[in-house]
């Protein structure tokens, strides 16, 4: 790999990292988001526990670190190797934000940002779901499984490259997994 590539994969790391619902909640109530609600710095906590505005900004902005990450590996005129791994790169710096040593939120509007740029019609076909599915069960981890999952298997049947349909299975466990690994720790705590 190039020095450009490492910087671009860099860039995105930092780019993920940048704590847009800590900064948020500092700004708009003065509370470290982190000790709100579930304590999950992402736009859910803050929508729930701040405003709702201020998670809809959390939101849109999470959503445009995963887009721009992509977008610049693509400027950069990276093979898609590299812009498939900067998304990557987007998505653990919002869960592993090095601002925040090394604690984040679940990723999920940084993949949506990622995806969407990366497969804008499949995945707004995910995210369709996503809202039928929430708003009958009102519930949203069961939405987000539902709709990432069609996502998938609509990338599969109209015939994107197994590379991307396998990076997309690949990268929807990171939410999952971060999802565990919150509730683990919340376990310990309280124990």
């Amino acid at each position: 790999m190039t020095a450009q590539t490492w910087l671009v994969l860099l860039g995105a790391y930092l780019l993920g990292s940048i704590p847009t619902a800590y900064i948020m909640a500092r700004i708009v109530v003065g509370v470290d988001v982190r000790q709100l609600g579930d304590g999950n710095v992402g736009a859910k906590n803050t929508f729930e526990s701040v405003g709702k505005l201020a998670g809809l900004v959390v939101a849109v902005v999470d959503v445009g670190k995963g887009a721009l990450a992509v977008a610049a590996a693509r400027y950069f005129s990276e093979t898609e190797m590299v812009t498939l791994l900067a998304g990557v790169c987007a998505v653990l710096g919002h869960d592993f934000s090095v601002f925040l040593r090394l604690k984040g939120g679940q990723g999920m509007a940084t993949t949506v940002g990622v995806f969407g740029t990366l497969f804008p019609q499949e995945t707004a076909v995910g995210l369709v779901a996503l809202a039928i599915v929430l708003a009958v069960t009102h519930n949203w981890d069961l939405s987000c499984g539902i709709g990432l999952g069609l996502l998938v298997i609509v990338m599969w049947i109209t015939g994107q490259s197994t590379l991307r349909v396998l990076y997309t299975m690949t990268l929807l466990p990171i939410i999952g997994g971060k999802k565990l690994l919150q509730v683990w720790r919340g376990r310990r705590t309280a124990a």
